[in-house]
């Protein structure tokens, strides 16, 4: 049976009764699903409907089907015929199957009785967006060191709170993450702490362009907060403010309307959280929330409202796009509100899914913050999942801009302010571990959090520890080496290569190419700056020998610990490298998608009694990784099973084994490759 609420707003103006439309979900029945039974097809059909390739590869690490049924497009002739009734489609959601559209009650019979639509539901609403709270006279505790990679100004504070300070100390600050904004406007062009931001998209899903930043007929402070959030995540100017993750790449969703709070952004939102996935971004930072909306629109329509049991992880829509966002791979950061001192208290939505990062706020002394949002979701689940600063955090203000009377940065409280530290700390996370899936790096957070004994409803699992949640995984290589020059003007390369686990004697080594990639050189690292004498950690530098300033270099870096653990940085080197630019000396990343096969030298070798073998694959895979010995007998079958496209490893524990060589051999549907290595006891 279809189902339809229709609703009748009679609004007289000089005695005439006039009919005003609500906005309504028109879900269709179906989607040509024939598609996910073809063989091979998946990672083309993808790309066909606008999945892009990074999307793609981050969906793979998550071991389930690159496409679904919620990727499929909603019907292009369901659309048409109902656009043909003169009706504008606001927003197009494949994964609800559904568009949303302004209907008077007459057009929400007409489109309920076609044979393609299963429902016409209003777009239920619930929740204010989540300002700022008023600020309070509250003192900051700067405190400074000169030991520090960069000068923090007044944001030092803040970030110390977290401990992303040491972390950028190692030389990890997001590098390679995609982060995704979803807010009420960035006016990012033309502020200095974010300028320099590397934007790779930006979309205003209210007036359907381009422009995310205030445009005419928007309120002088529409693009305030999303300005304001984005710096506090990732803005970066020496001396006054530098967020967590200040060298990730951004896209820009402008869903929030300031002047009202109607049901326009929850389905703004769900659009927005969707056109990300499909880009590629990594991580998604929300300080925006939903529970009770303004009683009636601008045509004094009523608005829907959730009611807390509605706040159970299944019910609102934008928790529900939250959790497919979650499933493909997306770490989404969301504020928890603050509402603790009002009728409604407890989390609003999306902060309610279960597989996201809910954010709570404490201020710089590590107090619960008197207006954050408490839990538990309906359905029982302790809410929020960490906390972190937000009272008094120092960001970028838009009140300045153009205008000399007016500072360009300012202090403000609100979970707004603590889920941009959180998320720029799961980029940390994600950029010194890409391989990780969202519930991993929600488990970094959680568990390296000050309060992993007792969580509870009003700070959760306690303050994020980002310098610990980076290491809760193992082993860590800086994600941004520094170049200096020697006396006889050649190169040399630094990095932090940290661990909980013994950093193994001379495994930490640079390639390096001065021929554009077709081969490589080694040269062993030498630590010279110990963080920890028991693991070997610290920083680790090499001289590249003849290579002198002017000359154009490719490198990678390798280290091994006794976990054993391989890591290289770029995380999926020779694929990606770092380049030295012979004008500028600094630092790029050059992400290359592996064209062909590849099977390296296992590492170390000779080895005893364990070693690493990496691989390339160009595309996702069934592959086979066997051990022989020299008589050809079968020793160890390492893998057997469907790989992602992209570089894995498997380890060779051999301690079981006699000293010699031994054969190791990669069979993939079309390539096939042996390699020798040596055991020696």
């Amino acid at each position: 049976m279809k189902k339809i609420i229709i609703l009748t707003i009679l609004i007289t103006v000089a005695g005439t009764a006039q009919v005003h439309s609500a906005k309504f979900w028109i879900y269709f029945t179906a989607k040509d699903q024939s598609v996910l039974r073809e063989n091979g097809l998946q990672k083309r059909y993808a790309e066909s409907i606008g999945i892009s390739d990074r999307a793609i590869h981050r969906r793979e690490k998550m071991k389930t089907p690159v496409i679904t049924e919620e990727d499929l497009p909603v019907s292009p002739s369901y659309v048409s015929q109902i656009r043909q009734r003169g009706i504008r489609i606001e927003n197009t959601l494949r994964w609800f199957n559904a568009v949303t559209a302004y209907l008077t009650p007459q057009q929400a019979d007409d489109i309920a009785a076609l044979p393609f639509v299963s429902s016409v539901v209003p777009v239920k609403t619930f929740a204010v967006r989540n300002p700022s709270v008023a600020e309070e006279s509250f003192s900051r505790r700067l405190r400074k060191s000169t030991t520090d990679r960069y000068d923090y100004g007044t944001s030092v504070t803040q970030m110390q709170s977290i401990n992303a300070v040491a972390v950028h100390n190692i030389g990890i600050s997001g590098r390679g993450v995609l982060v995704g904004m979803l807010d009420d406007g960035f006016r990012w062009k033309e502020h200095p702490a974010l300028k320099n931001s590397s934007v790779v998209a930006e979309y205003d899903f209210i007036q359907k362009d381009s422009v995310t930043a205030n445009q005419a007929g928007d309120r002088g402070d529409q693009d305030w907060h999303g300005t304001y959030t984005m710096s506090v995540l990732g803005g970066f100017e020496n001396g006054e403010l530098i967020g967590p993750a200040f060298n990730a790449r951004f896209i820009l969703g402008k869903t929030e309307y300031v002047p009202s709070e109607t049901n326009v952004e929850e389905d703004n939102w769900a659009a927005a959280i969707e056109w990300m996935e499909q880009k590629g971004v990594d991580v998604v930072s929300s300080s925006l929330g939903y529970n009770t909306f303004d009683p009636t629109d601008s045509n004094g329509v009523p608005q829907y409202s959730y009611t807390y049991q509605d706040m159970n992880g299944r019910t609102a829509v934008t928790t529900k796009a939250a959790v497919i966002a979650a499933r493909k791979g997306v770490v989404v950061v969301n504020a928890m509100g603050n509402e603790a001192n009002n009728s409604w208290h407890y989390l609003i939505t999306p902060a309610d899914a279960d597989s996201i990062i809910s954010v709570g706020a404490v201020d710089s002394t590590g107090k619960y913050a008197y207006f954050s949002s408490v839990g538990p979701t309906s359905d029982g689940r302790t809410k929020p999942d960490v906390a972190a600063d937000g009272v008094s955090v120092y960001g970028a203000s838009t009140y300045g801009i153009n205008n000399s009377k007016s500072p360009m940065y300012e202090h403000a409280s609100g979970t707004s302010a603590a889920t941009p530290l959180v998320a720029g700390a799961a980029a940390m996370v994600l950029s010194a571990h890409p391989e990780l899936t969202p519930i991993q790096v929600r488990e970094a957070l959680r568990n390296t959090a000050s309060n992993t004994t007792s969580p509870n409803d009003s700070i959760g699992w306690g303050i994020i520890d980002a310098y610990k949640a980076v290491l809760y995984n193992g082993m860590v290589i800086s994600t941004d080496p520094t170049i200096s020059l020697n006396e006889d003007n050649t190169y040399r390369v630094h990095v932090f290569v940290v661990s909980h686990h013994h950093i193994d004697n001379d495994s930490v080594n640079i390639y390096y190419s001065t021929n554009g990639g077709t081969s490589y050189s080694p040269a062993t690292m030498t630590l010279t700056d110990t963080l920890d004498a028991s693991t070997r950690s610290g920083e680790y530098s090499a001289t590249l020998p003849g290579v002198t300033f002017g000359t154009n270099v490719n490198y990678y870096i390798r280290a091994m610990d006794d976990a054993p653990l391989v890591r290289t940085t770029p995380y999926d080197a020779p694929g990606s490298v770092f380049y030295i630019n012979s004008e500028t000396t600094g630092i790029v990343t050059s992400r290359q998608t592996p064209d062909n096969f590849v099977l390296y030298q296992n590492y170390p070798n000779p080895f005893n009694p364990t070693t690493v073998i990496e691989y390339s694959l160009p595309a996702p895979d069934h592959i086979t990784l066997t051990v022989y010995d020299v008589l050809g007998r079968r020793v160890r079958v390492l893998v057997d099973g469907v790989r992602p496209k992209g570089k894995g490893s498997a380890v060779f524990d051999a301690s079981t084994l006699s000293s010699g060589v031994y054969i190791y051999r990669l069979q993939a549907t079309t390539f096939s490759e042996t390699k020798k290595m040596m055991l020696l006891k």
